[in-house]
C-alpha cells in the first residue's frame, strides 16, 4: 500500500487505476481527485468526483490531460474586436482502453473568462465554417494527432487537440472597440475548464475535467 501512496500523488486518476488494482481487490474504487490548477504548469493532471465509487472499468476509460496556458490574441478591425483562441490540449487515456473506446469527447467552458460574452467561428470539417458552435467528439475533428506514448512506464495514448476559435463583436466605433481590447488584455485571472469523457458499447465513461489560465496578447 505505501506504493500506492507514493504513487497517488504522481499519476492521474487514469493511471492511479493501475496502482488500486495492484493494492487491492478488483471493485468499486474511489477516484483520487488532483489539483487540476497544476495544468497551468503543464502536469499531467485531471479531477472527478471524489465521492463517487468506480469501477475498474470505469477507472481505466477515464481522461487525464496536459494543459498549459491558452493564448488568445485580440486585435481590432475597425469596429470589431477579435480575439483567437489558440486552443491546444493533450488528453491521455490508457493504450489498451483507447483500444476498446468508440469515442472521445472533449467540451470546453468559457464561464470564467471574457470569451463567454462573444459569438465565435471556427473552422469546421471540410473548410466549412461553424458558428457558436464545437464539435466535441474527436473523431470528427482533423485539428488532432494521435501518438503512442510512456508515461511511468505505463502505454499511453496521447490526442494532441490544436484548433482556433474566434471570439468576435462589433461596437459602435472604433475606440470602443479598442477600449474594450485594452480591458481584456488587463484581465490575469480568467480560466477555462476543459472536460473530457470516452464512449463505448453504449455507455458514456465518467468525465474528468482540467482548468487553464487564460493569457491574453495583441
Amino acid at each position: 500500500m505505501t506504493k500506492y501512496i507514493i504513487m497517488k500523488t504522481i499519476l492521474p486518476i487514469l493511471l492511479i487505476s493501475i496502482v488500486l488494482f495492484s493494492c487491492s481487490k478488483q471493485g468499486d474504487v474511489k477516484p483520487t481527485s488532483t489539483d487540476s490548477t497544476k495544468t497551468n504548469n503543464g502536469h499531467l493532471s485531471a479531477t472527478s468526483d471524489p465521492t463517487v465509487k468506480l469501477s475498474h472499468d470505469d477507472s481505466i476509460h477515464m481522461a487525464a490531460f496536459i494543459i498549459y496556458p491558452q493564448n488568445v490574441k485580440t486585435s481590432v478591425n475597425g469596429k470589431t474586436l477579435n480575439l483567437v483562441f489558440d486552443e491546444r490540449v493533450n488528453i491521455f487515456l490508457m493504450a489498451d482502453a483507447y483500444e476498446q473506446t468508440y469515442a472521445v469527447h472533449l467540451k470546453e467552458d468559457f464561464k470564467k473568462s471574457v470569451l463567454a460574452a462573444f459569438d465565435f467561428s471556427t473552422e469546421g470539417e471540410n473548410g466549412v465554417t461553424a458558428y457558436n458552435y464545437v464539435e466535441d467528439n474527436l473523431n470528427n475533428i482533423r485539428f488532432k494527432t494521435v501518438t503512442d506514448t510512456l508515461i511511468k512506464g505505463v502505454k499511453v495514448k496521447k490526442i494532441a487537440v490544436h484548433r482556433q476559435l474566434t471570439f468576435s463583436k462589433t461596437y459602435d466605433s472604433q475606440q470602443l472597440a479598442t477600449d474594450q481590447q485594452n480591458i481584456i488584455l488587463s484581465h490575469y485571472q480568467d480560466f477555462i475548464t476543459f472536460s473530457a469523457y470516452t464512449y463505448y458499447k453504449q455507455k458514456n465513461y465518467p468525465t474528468t475535467s482540467a482548468v487553464a489560465f487564460v493569457k491574453y496578447g495583441n
